[in-house]
């Protein structure tokens, strides 16, 4: 039961990284429509962020989380003004797959010529602190970088539900030529949604650099379960984003416990694939 107990509290906290991801992915999607797939180089962008800030400054890992997450939301502003937003006016989907894939080629092996294909950590003197709660053990950087972006997922609903600029995001979501007809300045929200899902990114790598490794693949992972996220969740939910990564996180360490960590990954994908077959099936027999 301890056994399970841990890997259920380790699911929970991975999961987290997932929702993170998955929200930040859904944002871009719920908005413009395109799937993001240099997301996950976004979040090892964040890493080496970090990285840098440590080096540097000093500064610990978790006070680097406001810097990176600026800095992000300037990058990715920077990406959908100079690249996004012309490929938008082609409309064509294979120019904007080839653009983001192009992208995380680009960001990949940027930070392989700079920093070279070294694994590199953070130390900190608390990395190998743990908290004990009955038959867990929570290591304390999991934890804090939880309930971080556990405060962060909030208020990102907060924001989009109740600001005047989140309204905005949202009825461009909905409507873009309506939301323009009553004045929305539809470029302006697409640029401030793919700085924010850049942020999001950039902040779940930051996070992870308390207990996790950096090198310049780090978020192709990532990447590729914030697509899964956003599926199971549901395309354009923020809510349905995190429960979404919760699940996932949490299927990965049930499988690694009762099956073998090596095929987590397998039965993630096959997972992922019966839930699209499934969501097709229940498509077709509404229509």
């Amino acid at each position: 039961m301890d056994i399970f107990l841990q890997a259920c509290v380790n699911g929970l906290l991975m999961g987290g990284f997932y929702s993170l991801m998955g929200m930040g992915q859904n944002v871009i999607f719920g908005v413009m429509k395109i799937v993001n797939f240099c997301h996950g180089e976004m979040l090892m962008v964040g890493m080496y962020l970090t990285y840098m800030l440590n080096q540097v400054f000093g500064m610990d890992p978790y006070l680097c989380v406001p810097f990176v997450a600026i800095i992000m939301f300037g990058l990715g502003a920077l990406i959908q003004h100079t690249l996004i937003t012309p490929s938008l006016g082609t409309k064509s989907f294979t120019n904007l797959l080839f653009l983001t894939v192009g992208l995380g080629l680009l960001l990949s092996n940027g930070a392989l010529v700079i920093f070279g294909s070294a694994y590199r950590t953070i130390p900190t003197s608390y990395a190998r602190t743990n908290i004990s709660l009955g038959m867990v053990n929570i290591p304390l950087p999991r934890l804090i970088s939880f309930l971080v972006l556990i405060v962060i997922s909030i208020a990102l609903f907060i924001f989009l539900k109740k600001s005047t600029t989140g309204k905005q995001i949202r009825a461009v979501s909905q409507n873009p030529v309506g939301a323009e007809v009553v004045g929305i300045n539809t470029k302006k929200i697409y640029v401030l949604t793919y700085g924010i899902g850049t942020a999001l990114a950039g902040i779940a790598g930051s996070l992870l650099t308390g207990f996790y490794t950096i090198y310049p693949t780090a978020g192709a992972s990532f990447g590729f379960r914030a697509l899964i996220v956003v599926v199971v969740g549901g395309l354009g939910s923020i809510p349905g984003a995190f429960f979404a990564g919760i699940f996932l996180g949490l299927l990965e360490t049930m499988v690694a416990l009762f099956v073998s960590p090596s095929y987590s990954d397998l039965i993630v994908f096959v997972t992922f694939i019966v839930i699209l077959v499934v969501r097709q099936l229940i498509i077709l027999r509404r229509k």
